[in-house]
């Protein structure tokens, strides 16, 4: 399993990031209202999650995501990729953490799957106050 988590970026998948950013848009927010926030996810032994996407939920329905990178590190968008994100208490969850595996090439959850829901994650950031966040999940 050690070898599986520790596989390249390469075999990532973000599945449906399209349709994500189809329905991640927050309707009446201009770009001055966005706050740039930045981060990195690691697992709790220090090494990065290497893919994936961090995704904000406000209160009202709306949303904002970004994209994990091979390092772990991520920068949040509303309307497009790295644009920024509104003001805010907001719950994060992290989606798409998954790498393919076997010959039949399978797609399996790195991350464990209560961090997959906002409800569930224990994740909660309130910006402005914190514009770089330190993510720290755990393996299944």
């Amino acid at each position: 399993m050690s070898r599986l988590l520790s596989s390249t970026a390469s075999r990532c998948v973000a599945i449906g990031t399209a349709l994500s950013l189809a329905s991640l848009v927050v309707a009446g927010c201009g770009s001055r209202d966005l706050h740039r926030v930045s981060g990195r996810v690691t697992f709790s032994d220090g090494s990065p999650l290497g893919c994936g996407r961090v995704v904000i939920a406000y209160g009202d329905g709306t949303a904002a995501w970004g994209r994990i990178h091979e390092d772990g590190g991520f920068t949040i968008g509303t309307r497009r990729e790295n644009d920024g994100m509104r003001a805010g208490v907001c719950r994060v969850a992290i989606k798409d953490a998954l790498v393919r595996q076997g010959v039949q090439g399978e797609y399996v959850r790195i991350v464990h799957k209560r961090f997959e829901d906002v409800a569930t994650s224990g994740l909660e950031f309130t910006v402005p106050d914190k514009k770089v966040w330190e993510i720290v999940v755990e393996k299944p």
